[in-house]
């Protein structure tokens, strides 16, 4: 099982979405590769609103 998969198995676990994490390899020559990975994530984290964890806290206040 590739480490990946773990870590999302552990964030479902957790009760985080497994979209929340994201492994990708790049090279500090992949400037544009770079920017577009983070560009994809920030969207996708986003769209998935504020963390459960944030949410639990935010309604015990």
């Amino acid at each position: 099982m590739a480490r990946a998969d773990v870590i999302k198995q552990m964030l479902e676990a957790l009760g985080l979405e497994k979209e929340r994490f994201e492994l990708i390899w790049c090279s500090s020559a992949e400037a544009d590769r770079f920017v577009a990975a983070v560009t994809d994530i920030t969207e996708k984290v986003r769209a998935l609103g504020p963390s459960p964890f944030n949410r639990a806290v935010a309604a015990a206040s």
